[in-house]
């Protein structure tokens, strides 16, 4: 059985490509944390936050995109 997985919180997936869609949902994060603490939610909001901070990482200094995953393969 070899079955592909997906692996959670997968941001250097090919969907993520455009720079729109990266931009987007970072923006959708963060409005969505702001929410969950003006609304008293620490625990929710401090969640949302963290994978925003995560997102805004791998989005923004350590993307790849998938062509230069395949010259990386070829190079090892």
């Amino acid at each position: 059985m070899n079955k592909v997985r997906l692996k959670s919180l997968e941001l250097r997936h090919p969907f993520f490509i455009q720079l729109w869609r990266r931009v987007l949902l970072v923006i959708l994060l963060v409005f969505w944390s702001v929410i969950e603490g003006l609304m008293g939610n620490q625990v929710w909001a401090l969640l949302v936050g963290s994978i925003g901070i995560y997102s805004i990482y791998v989005f923004f200094f350590d993307f790849i995109l998938p062509k230069d995953m395949a010259t990386e393969k070829k190079d090892l």
